[in-house]
């Protein structure tokens, strides 16, 4: 439904724009712009809007580049194809674009960027659920309202029926064929891990949150799933502690698109807890944005070990204090690793954390020691093994 409304905004770009001579030695325009929207670049959900306009791509050229250090965390690109080859940039949330194989960041007048952007935001908003409080969901998303759930990574999607949660929606798949695609996301095996997720209902799509563990009551009988499982929205709490779950909630944040707004009010001590958030709920995209420095070549080491690690939690609760007018924090977190085929561990890390200034979002500098999963000592192991 998405992709269709999104081929429909395209062709109307297309009418009545007719084609325009080539000047003999000019460089030739790109014959098609693709804006691509993707949650993570793991991501194999994504929404396009092709633009095939020759009066508004002649205008991209003549190209002005000038080298940058490293292309922002964005989800957001455009695909310019001229002359059989295709460049991939990189927009950022201010509309600036950057060639992702170049490192190059792409001069463009101010109307031009600010139109082209309009089209790039017009494709989030098709992509994403809307960043609603559970307050407000819950009157949509009703008791025994039957509701279709995307994932947002996948793209599968499965119907469910909420039947019970006051403080969050607790569903169930709706046929044994629900269930098999839902099992199909969790790659065949039930996990108490956090997926970002779009609720469709009545027109609307929610951002929200679900984890794929048959638990407690079961009231569908024959869908072939023993329980049900939790779906939390904006500010949704649990049932027994009536605490607001942090790794659900950046969930949400994901779905809606909204993770460098997420990240920009988050304190110091919640971005540090993001890092291990992402590890346990085994989310790239959440670990690239706690680091948030692309060019750090410790994001792909973290992320190429993160699926050796089963969990890692945190001994001790982290509370915020006044940063206020601090640009550096350390912040030391013990923690208790577990890895996979391997017995627990403790560890303390120090978290070394920076800002540029007041105004900006706090970020993860570096981590001491490395903390680079299925990397520990042994010597380290035999010393913390319990």
């Amino acid at each position: 439904m998405k992709k269709g409304v999104l081929i429909m905004a395209a062709a109307a770009v297309c009418i009545g724009l007719g084609s325009l001579p080539v000047r003999a030695g000019a460089p030739a325009a790109p014959s098609k712009l693709t804006f691509i929207v993707q949650a993570s670049p793991e991501s194999a959900m994504r929404s396009e809007l092709s633009v095939r306009s020759p009066k508004l791509l002649k205008k991209l050229l003549p190209e002005k580049v000038q080298p940058v250090q490293q292309v922002p965390l964005t989800d957001v690109y455009a695909v310019l194809e001229k002359q059989g080859a295709a460049v991939r940039y990189a927009i950022d949330a201010h509309g600036n674009w950057y060639d992702t194989q170049h490192r190059q960041s792409q001069e463009l007048p101010q109307v031009l960027k600010d139109r082209l952007h309009g089209y790039a935001e017009a494709v989030r908003a098709a992509h994403y659920g809307q960043l609603a409080p559970w307050e407000e969901a819950q009157k949509t998303v009703a008791m025994k309202a039957v509701c279709r759930i995307v994932d947002l990574e996948t793209g599968l999607a499965f119907q469910a029926q909420r039947r019970a949660g006051s403080s969050h929606a607790d569903m169930q798949p709706l046929t044994k064929a629900d269930t098999a695609v839902m099992k199909k996301i969790y790659k065949g095996a039930w996990s108490w891990r956090r997926r970002a997720v779009l609720v469709e209902k009545d027109g609307r799509s929610f951002a929200a949150s679900m984890h794929g563990m048959p638990h407690g009551g079961d009231g569908i009988p024959g869908n072939g799933f023993s329980g049900h499982f939790c779906v939390h929205f904006l500010g949704s709490t649990t049932h027994r502690s009536k605490t607001v779950d942090p790794d659900h909630q950046w969930m949400v944040y994901k779905a809606a698109g909204r993770l460098e707004e997420g990240f920009r009010l988050a304190s110091p001590y919640a971005v540090a807890d993001s890092f291990l958030i992402a590890i346990n709920q085994q989310d790239p995209q959440l670990l690239r944005y706690a680091i948030g420095d692309t060019a750090n070549p410790e994001v792909e080491q973290y992320i190429s070990g993160i699926g050796k690690i089963k969990a890692i939690r945190r001994i001790n609760p982290l509370r915020d204090q006044d940063t206020n007018g601090r640009l550096g924090l350390e912040l030391p977190v013990e923690v208790t690793v577990h890895e996979v085929n391997r017995r627990p561990t403790k560890q303390k890390l120090t978290f070394h954390l920076k800002r540029s200034d007041e105004s900006a979002r706090w970020v993860i500098e570096r981590i001491e020691p490395p903390f680079f999963p299925g990397q520990m000592s042994k010597a380290l192991r035999r010393a913390q093994s319990f």
